[in-house]
């Protein structure tokens, strides 16, 4: 039970995404030895979450409701 006013969580959602990407010049990344210096590695690392929050509130009126 949750108090007039609280707030209570009902549901969420979590996720994760991970992803390698490499970058490089054409040809020259590719040269042995000396080709590290012509690409890029990238690591990303995306968390995202979405939760849903209630909050009731009584309202109390001498208007009846239809």
């Amino acid at each position: 039970l949750v108090q007039n006013g609280g707030t209570v969580v009902i549901g969420g959602i979590y996720s994760q995404t991970e992803s390698d990407s490499t970058t490089k010049i054409p040809v020259l990344g590719d040269i042995p030895y000396v080709g590290f210096l012509f690409r890029q590695n990238a690591k990303t690392d995306n968390k995202s979450e979405l939760l849903i929050f209630i909050s009731p509130r009584i309202i109390k009126s001498s208007v009846s409701l239809r």
